[in-house]
């Protein structure tokens, strides 16, 4: 039986491969989207013929499309990168799991050394990103770096410099792939604004969630306050954020929860006031997510395969922790019997 997707290598659909008795993808923010593919083996003329199919060796190119309704997602395309083989004498019950990444595994295999000078961060950004044939949706940045103030340098990988300057401005950066196999590269803040993917619904009718967790912590900074020294004109340069300068998931944010001030101050070292706001923002983005959730439901219930990075509603878990959500992290689990789906979701405020 198929598990009714579809695997492609090299662009090619083979429906050889989705004999798979199981395919995992783990999507998590900040993270590289990973794969692994289970098949039974079987000796056959006194070799493994799986082993070495070239189909499923180092480097191999794979897709893992999911068709739901009128749509087909893609959901990783990337190298094979290993095998994790399990022999049996006689051959049955053997089984092999492929291994493979998204295709932003190639950024990071060769270390860099490169001074950036003239750019913003989102130049920088543009400018990598050309190299690996990605279409590019990268949000501008305002930090500037000039020769005769502060360069940029890079001393790693790119993709461990993009995911740098990603923190740095409270963006983020991942990888989705259309189901004709174009490649978009993402360097933004979190697209909170956009429209819900899908409901989750619990204690309600036609419920698609059986349990969530959630917790919150609110013990993090609300503001920052920053200062450094212009080198050039040996002028002060003074930054203060007082609030997130995402929008809420919710009528009620962290700052007007607590009612009173938790700041930090920042001493990064910067060469103008759009470089350490920035900062600042990024600083506050990341302790934003003081609402966090997991829960598991499949994709015969929701009916669309669930995504990170996008936004969803749930429903009936109350006044204060129904509506919108940002996935944070989705592991798909697809067998012969379902795909199920297990999500993380982060909140920034409560209703």
């Amino acid at each position: 039986m198929g598990l009714g997707i579809a695997i492609a290598v090299n662009g090619i659909a083979d429906p050889e491969l989705i004999q798979a008795t199981t395919v995992e993808i783990h999507e998590r923010m900040g993270e590289i989207t990973t794969y692994s593919i289970q098949y039974e083996v079987d000796i056959s003329e006194g070799d493994i013929p799986l082993l070495i199919n070239n189909r499923l060796d180092a480097g191999s190119e794979i897709s893992i499309l999911v068709p739901a309704g009128d749509v087909t997602y893609c959901l990783v395309k990337g190298p094979v990168h290993g095998h994790q083989i399990h022999l049996i004498h006689g051959g049955v019950g053997s089984s092999l799991e492929v291994k493979g990444s998204d295709s932003s595994i190639a950024m990071d295999r060769e270390a860099r050394s490169v001074v950036w000078s003239d750019v913003t961060d989102s130049d920088a950004i543009q400018a990598i990103l050309s190299n690996y044939g990605y279409i590019s949706d990268v949000e501008t940045t305002s930090a500037g770096h000039f020769e005769n103030k502060h360069t940029l340098v890079q001393r790693e990988s790119d993709l461990r410099f993009i995911r740098r300057l990603a923190r740095r401005n409270g963006f983020l950066f991942w990888i989705t792939c259309d189901s004709t196999g174009i490649e978009t590269a993402h360097f933004k803040r979190a697209p909170l604004d956009d429209e819900t993917e899908a409901q989750l619904i619990i204690n309600l009718e036609s419920p698609d969630l059986q349990t969530i967790d959630i917790d919150w912590d609110i013990e993090r900074p609300t503001s920052i306050d920053g200062s450094q020294l212009d080198l050039n004109t040996k002028n002060d340069i003074v930054i203060a954020v007082e609030q997130t300068p995402q929008t809420i998931l919710g009528n009620n944010g962290i700052g007007a929860i607590t009612g009173d001030i938790r700041s930090v101050y920042l001493s990064s070292p910067a060469d103008d006031a759009g470089d350490m706001r920035s900062r600042g923002e990024g600083a506050i983005i990341e302790a934003d997510w003081f609402i966090h959730a997991t829960c598991q439901t499949s994709l015969e219930l929701v009916g669309v395969p669930i995504r990170p990075h996008t936004v969803i509603e749930l429903r009936g878990a109350g006044s204060r922790h129904s509506g919108k959500y940002f996935v944070s992290g989705v592991r798909h689990a697809i067998d012969a019997e379902s795909h199920r789906m297990e999500l993380e979701l982060a909140r920034n405020g409560w209703n």
